[in-house]
């Protein structure tokens, strides 16, 4: 296609003969001056121009593309024609190529003409796009412009709302009592009568002079409080001295109240104290106390906390005719939280959380002392209105090792009485109604740590049993009480008694010290003890030799987890022990892992490790024959892991392990290549297979 300024400036051809005419005379055209011609061309320019312009405006577009390709194909043809006919040059030739010349220039005009309608198709349609966009651009504009002022004027108006005209928040007193109290001066009938702005600046001076007046008020009424408060605390020390000489008259009339009949002892002197008690500690109380005389228990009991808050606990139970429902509580919670409606909502949950984890002012402390001088405290609370007992343990041990040893794992307060009773972890709120109550306050659980552990076991010594409840009240019931206690106190007595051997059996395998049943004395432990440490559940899931066990139900986060390395000379095997919180009642689990040769084996991978972990894990009791086998179980079971790990050595690579003392008929038997890790006293013993029928052998116990 040809280009615009072709369009622009159409080239004038030269008609032939224009220079001569009539056998070569020149013809003399009349001359026009230079605006004349520039008028006519410019008219003519014009006219055709337009003549165009409205031509390409009612043509069709598709049709002229069309015809423009015939005209390029034509043009084509043409062209290659003329080139043949100059090539070959055949008859009458000449003629033909000025012929087809004069054809290929009026294709060329007429392509020329098709190219200016083009363009100035292009040219109109550019032009309309460009006014609709400067139409769209100024609607765009309008729209902004509303939207600001839209804008100022919500800004406006949000101002004109919180622009502070009244005292908000200020109570003025009434119009009529405002006439009637408030003197003339400060009340100006005059003008507040008629002028209401005026009357609300009145009545805003008069408030200003009352608050004066009561803050002086105050003032004195703070001074006065003092004094009294000085007098009050003279008089109380004057009764403190009265405690000694108030004693000094009880001993000395002791004789005469035993033969008057009056009792006297501790218990007398603390009733008062415990009458102030909720009923379900009471119950504790009393029965523990009743069981103590009746059996001869070593068990210390003592009511603490602040006597004054009790009493006014009990003082406005009694006004308010509260029984330690908690319904009540959350009852009142709300009018008090209805009440505050412009204060800040996590201030009120704050508060309302704080009211629901309010514990009673008074507890019950028992102390159990044992034989070796080891004690065990149990702190007893009560929160009234969740309605539930609480227990914090403490164990002490007459060891003063213990300090620096990870035999104190085992005593920790999450773990010392957890499982007493089966499915009893203390982790839950026996009381289903709390979850919903500790919801409300945006707590997803209790904090057992903080304010003590909510067992089963705990709410039957209170005489509370949620697990009969018919309704949401459950009300403490002393015959529950009283069917607990010595089931409660021997169950606590034998788990501190197994937790006080395993911390000896613990500190015993720290100091690398291990003790073999009496039926293995012959035998000779080769390998030995190079570290144990206790570790975290989160570690023991982590470690791959717990692997197979991490998920399964012999394992939980309650238990007590240990990690050991015996270590035979390039030969290493970590041994992972776990402790179950009813020790001895579960015996311990075992996870082995041997790093040898520059290979790890543990469960996972190796049949031999398996065969070491079923022996230790499900034939436990076979080392339990003499009647306390509580108190020496994991030292006999590490001391069996170290003779198997002895004996996979010795069969193994018996060049660098040679057998010491142990003996053995076969390394290898049967089509699981099995080890002899199974003991039998003949002679000085002997290590042998287990059978097919012993290896699916249920576990005892």
């Amino acid at each position: 296609m040809a280009k615009e300024g072709d369009a622009a400036t159409p080239k004038k051809r030269k008609p032939e003969g224009a220079g001569t005419s009539n056998g070569g005379t020149e013809v003399k055209q009349p001359k026009l001056n230079a605006d004349e011609k520039k008028s006519n061309s410019a008219g003519i320019y014009q006219r055709v121009t337009a003549f165009e312009e409205k031509e390409a405006l009612s043509r069709d577009s598709t049709i002229d593309l069309e015809q423009y390709r015939i005209l390029c194909k034509e043009f084509s043809d043409h062209i290659c024609k003329i080139s043949d006919l100059m090539m070959t040059k055949p008859e009458g030739w000449a003629e033909e190529v000025k012929e087809r010349r004069m054809e290929v220039g009026l294709l060329t005009v007429f392509m020329k003409k098709l190219n200016r309608v083009e363009k100035i198709r292009n040219k109109n349609s550019r032009e309309n796009v460009t006014k609709k966009r400067q139409q769209v651009d100024v609607s765009q504009l309008q729209l902004q412009n509303l939207m600001c002022e839209i804008q100022h004027l919500s800004r406006e108006v949000d101002k004109c709302l919180c622009f502070k005209s009244k005292p908000l928040g200020v109570e003025l007193v009434p119009v009529e009592e405002f006439f009637e109290e408030a003197p003339e001066n400060i009340s100006r009938p005059e003008s507040t009568k008629t002028d209401e702005h005026q009357l609300l600046l009145a009545r805003l001076e008069w408030e200003l002079f009352q608050r004066k007046e009561l803050s002086i008020q105050c003032s004195k009424l703070d001074e006065k409080k003092k004094s009294l408060s000085s007098l009050i605390a003279k008089k109380q020390s004057d009764l403190d001295g009265l405690a000694p000489l108030i004693k000094e008259v009880l001993t000395v009339t002791k004789p005469l109240q035993e033969k008057l009949g009056f009792p006297a002892g501790p218990l007398s002197l603390k009733s008062d104290k415990a009458s102030f008690l909720p009923h379900c500690l009471y119950f504790l109380y009393v029965q523990i106390s009743a069981y103590k005389d009746a059996s001869g228990e070593d068990i210390v009991l003592e009511v603490s906390g602040n006597e004054d808050l009790a009493r006014e606990v009990m003082k406005q139970r009694a006004n308010n005719g509260d029984k330690d429902s908690t319904s009540s509580g959350d009852e009142s919670d709300c009018v008090e939280v209805d009440r505050a409606t412009k204060r800040d909502v996590t201030s009120k949950l704050m508060k309302k959380r704080g009211r629901l984890l309010e514990k009673h002012p008074l507890s019950v402390t028992m102390k159990l002392t044992f034989k070796d001088d080891s004690s065990l405290t149990l702190e007893f609370a009560y929160f009234p209105k969740l309605n539930i007992m609480t227990v914090m343990p403490s164990l002490t041990l007459a060891n003063s090792q213990l300090k620096t040893s990870d035999a104190g794992e085992s005593l920790q307060n999450r773990n010392v009485l957890s499982q007493l009773f089966p499915g009893d972890a203390g982790t839950t709120n026996p009381n289903v109604s709390n979850y919903y109550q500790l919801n409300e306050v945006g707590l997803e659980s209790f904090d057992t740590q903080k304010f003590g552990f909510p067992y089963v076991w705990v709410q039957k010594l209170g005489g509370l049993d949620f697990t009969s409840a018919m309704d949401n009240i459950v009300e403490p019931k002393v015959e529950i009480c009283k069917a607990n206690i010595p089931v409660v106190i021997k169950m606590i007595k034998n788990r501190i008694l197994s937790r006080i051997s395993l911390t000896k059996q613990i500190m015993s395998l720290e100091n690398k010290s291990v003790t073999g049943p009496s039926n293995m004395k012959s035998v000779k432990v080769s390998c030995s003890i190079k570290s144990w440490k206790s570790m975290t559940w989160d570690e023991f899931r982590e470690h791959p030799a717990a692997a197979h066990i991490k998920d399964s139900a012999q394992v939980s986060p309650q238990d007590i987890f240990y990690h050991a390395i015996l270590v035979r000379g390039k030969a290493k095997m970590v041994v992972l022990t776990v402790v179950k919180c009813d020790y001895p009642n579960s015996t311990p689990v075992y996870s082995l892992q041997v790093e040898w040769n520059d290979n790890v084996m543990n469960a996972s991978n190796s049949s031999k490790i398996i065969e070491m972990e079923r022996e230790v894990n499900v034939y436990s009791k076979e080392l339990a024959d003499a009647p306390a086998w509580s108190t020496t179980l994991i030292q006999f079971q590490v001391h069996r892991i170290m003779c198997m790990f002895d004996i996979f050595l010795e069969c193994n690579d018996a060049a660098k392990f040679s057998a010491e003392k142990k003996t053995f008929l076969h390394p290898f038997m049967g089509r699981r290549r099995a080890h002899p890790f199974k003991y039998i006293q003949i002679g000085e013993g002997i290590f042998l297979q287990r059978t097919g029928s012993q290896v699916d052998e249920q576990p005892l116990g």
